[in-house]
């Protein structure tokens, strides 16, 4: 199978500066942008705009562009700040509708549920449900849980990933386990290993987040050491099931080893899931009239 390797995509501007996705086209496979919020005025904010703001304008059109060459564009909801899962639990039928139709009008190719606050199992049940009811089977759902969390261990979603996996595991893309900030290290590769073991699940659900820097949290690993686990994890499991830029304390615009050139962490990531020697970002244009993504941005 071709591992997949993806990045987390936050920080769109950095000191007013506009951070374009354009150079992980070729290296990546999946982009989570993060970050949906649910508000109780039944408005949506990615980060803290409205997905619709003018400064969202030329994000949308290169994130189509990359769309229209294959890769797979993910929204991620929550995360850190609280609010979104409490305000699905309490009136699902309220405040659904409004991410449903942003999820539509930007053809948004999944979701990726960052449950960071205590939610009952019943909330996430029913949303990955209705997601799929509403986009249909190749929507992609995945769920970013601490990685302790999917060994029984330390948890900050409140719910049992196992019994999740054993209810829905049929409608959950995979599991972008997050290996840091004291909840699991993919050096040594042993806390992916008792994961696979612990849930009994295929490898090919099973993808690993890292920090990209120490600038965005603890428990940062070395892009040399990251390396090293995945190669011996892509020797291990045939259907490895690849690494992502962490998540929320994670991301693409400050990546080492170079925070200057962040997609160089990616192509190393690259290299090593796809076992290639891929030497350098090639941001190829495509026709945004292609994209579906661009298509509703314009």
């Amino acid at each position: 199978m071709d591992h997949r390797v993806c990045t987390y995509y936050q920080t769109i501007y950095s000191n007013g500066v506009y951070v374009s996705p354009l150079p992980l086209l070729t290296l990546v496979t999946h982009i989570f942008l993060a970050a949906f919020h649910v508000n109780s005025d039944r408005s949506i904010h990615l980060n803290d705009n409205v997905p619709t703001d003018p400064m969202f304008t030329q994000m949308w059109s290169e994130l189509g562009q990359m769309q229209a060459s294959g890769v797979k564009v993910l929204g991620m909801l929550g995360g850190a700040a609280p609010g979104t899962y409490s305000l699905l639990g309490s009136n699902f039928s309220s405040y659904y509708p409004p991410l449903r139709d942003y999820i539509a009008e930007f053809h948004l190719d999944g979701m990726d549920l960052d449950v960071e606050q205590s939610t009952p199992i019943s909330v996430i049940e029913q949303l990955i449900t209705q997601l799929k009811s509403d986009f249909g089977s190749d929507f992609i759902i995945t769920l970013a849980p601490v990685a302790s969390a999917l060994t029984e261990g330390g948890n900050l979603s409140g719910f049992d990933y196992i019994q999740l996996e054993a209810a829905m595991g049929s409608q959950i893309g995979w599991y972008n386990a997050q290996f840091y900030s004291g909840f699991g290290s993919i050096s040594p590769d042993t806390g992916y290993i008792r994961i696979i073991n612990f849930m009994k699940i295929a490898p090919s659900k099973l993808v690993a987040g890292v920090l990209t820097s120490p600038a965005n949290g603890g428990g940062y690993v070395s892009t040399d050491a990251v390396v090293s686990s995945l190669k011996m994890l892509r020797a291990m499991y045939p259907d490895f099931g690849g690494v992502n830029g962490g998540d929320y304390s994670w991301e693409y615009f400050n990546s080492l080893p170079n925070a200057s050139q962040p997609w160089q962490w990616a192509q190393a990531m690259f290299n090593a899931v796809r076992g290639t020697q891929l030497e350098g970002a090639n941001p190829i244009p495509v026709s945004p009239r292609k994209s579906r993504i661009y298509a509703a941005a314009n």
